[in-house]
């Protein structure tokens, strides 16, 4: 059980490309890794083509930085092509409450695409 966390700078975001299982287990040094990180003030993109296990904390984490991110009106997207794992985000009625692309352009197109890149519905 573990999740290798890069984070990046490219095309005027933060990338932050996970891999691994994104639950209980390590969900507090996802926590910590992003810590340092201000979605507020930067556009910022977590990566989870591939992620292989995504529980509830996972989710809750992201979340949580999903309000981090509204708390400045800053943007947060969730780059995810597969289609179990955005199953997931529909079955917790979260969907709609996420920036999703099948990769990084359609992300920075979905953000492009909004006013402030944040979906109207609030978690």
């Amino acid at each position: 059980m573990t999740l290798d966390v890069t984070t990046e700078a490219r095309d005027g975001v933060t990338l932050v490309v996970l891999g691994g299982e994104l639950d209980i287990y390590t969900v507090a040094s996802f926590r910590a890794d992003l810590e340092q990180l201000d979605p507020a003030s930067t556009p910022l993109v977590i990566d989870l083509t591939d992620v292989t296990l995504l529980d509830s904390s996972g989710l809750g984490a992201l979340v949580s930085l999903l309000n981090r991110a509204r708390e400045g009106e800053g943007q947060l997207g969730l780059i995810c092509p597969h289609r179990r794992l955005r199953r997931v985000f529909e079955i917790t009625g979260l969907r709609r409450a996420f920036v999703f692309g099948d990769d990084l352009d359609g992300v920075l197109q979905a953000f492009a695409e909004g006013a402030d890149g944040i979906p109207p519905d609030r978690v």
